[in-house]
């Protein structure tokens, strides 16, 4: 049988997920679901709530299917179901058990969190400009209960892109 295998960008807002995951997307060739949340909320407001949380992981998932087919055995992902469950816990203080599940049954997922060390992007949908270092704790321990693979994406422009890449390729090679 043939490994699947999905590299998430995941890791505290404005540190440069959806541009790393379609950079990287176009230069290996492989396809790539972008952030369903940003598409959803985009359409039809920011406002959302505990049940719509819910809702939209469920949607993420299904979009994610869309643009990376199963029988791709290579695709990125921006976010996957761990941004979901520590959205949920930072704005709701718990997660839905739905979420907590399917992130428990999600097979296949590498790796890279990006650093909260470039600066803040205001955007209208965007609600954590002082809690990124504490948010990206809070992924690297969610990706270390997990006991999945990652590595650390850091650095200014160019120089976040390239580690962006060669983390990308450590991943896929190990």
């Amino acid at each position: 049988m043939t490994t699947r295998r999905r590299v998430v960008l995941t890791g505290p807002e404005s540190t440069g997920k959806s541009r790393l995951a379609a950079h990287l997307a176009r230069r290996y060739g492989v396809p790539c679901a972008s952030e369903y949340a940003r598409i959803y909320l985009e359409a039809n407001g920011p406002k959302y709530d505990f049940a719509l949380l819910r809702q939209l992981a469920g949607d993420h998932l299904a979009h994610q299917a869309r643009c990376v087919p199963r029988t791709a055995p290579l695709g990125i992902l921006d976010t996957d179901l761990i941004n979901y469950k520590i959205w949920c816990e930072v704005v709701y203080g718990r997660c839905h058990p739905e979420i907590l599940e399917a992130l428990d049954r999600e097979t296949g997922h590498v790796y890279l969190l990006c650093a909260a060390d470039v600066p803040w992007t205001p955007d209208p949908l965007r609600e954590n400009p002082h809690d990124r270092p504490a948010l990206f704790d809070r992924h690297r321990r969610e990706i270390e209960r997990l006991g999945r693979p990652f590595r650390l994406v850091e650095g200014p422009g160019r120089a976040r892109y390239r580690n962006a890449e060669a983390a990308f390729e450590a991943l896929v090679a190990g």
